[in-house]
């Protein structure tokens, strides 16, 4: 019997203290459901100079592209002459806060990716995940 009530006492307790948890109702938060979220993709959107180093060729690489803002989501194109005839874009996202640029580099024949982490106008990341990259963004 004094177990039953010492078990009993405990699960008082451990309910007792479920009591004094706050919490919110739908009703309470009306302050952050009727803000307008914030447009994630706009981050990305502007004219990029990057420079990728140590490519396979023994030097580096300058990429000049501009990415802009689609219905669909964000589209990017290579803004000189020389990018546009050995790459193709095969398509432009955002995942995780980290931009990638799916690429198609035909003098390898094979398919790869930009990996971009974008802070203000600084641009640093990836190209192939082996190449670091760096450079900078305008508006």
């Amino acid at each position: 019997m004094k177990n039953k009530i010492l078990l009993l006492a405990l699960v008082f307790t451990f309910s007792s203290c479920s009591i004094f948890q706050k919490t919110q109702t739908v009703s309470q938060n009306v302050e952050t459901s009727t803000s307008e979220p914030e447009d994630s993709l706009q981050k990305f959107v502007g004219d990029y100079e990057i420079e990728v180093f140590g490519l396979p060729d023994g030097g580096d690489g300058k990429f000049s592209m501009k990415v802009s803002k689609e219905s669909s989501g964000l589209k990017t194109i290579f803004t000189t002459e020389e990018n546009n005839q050995s790459l193709d874009i095969l398509g432009t996202e955002v995942e995780e806060g980290i931009l990638y640029i799916d690429i198609y580099v035909k003098e390898y024949g094979i398919n790869t990716a930009f990996e971009i982490y974008v802070e203000g106008n600084q641009v640093t990341g990836y190209l192939a995940d082996m190449f670091e990259l760096e450079g900078t963004k305008s508006d």
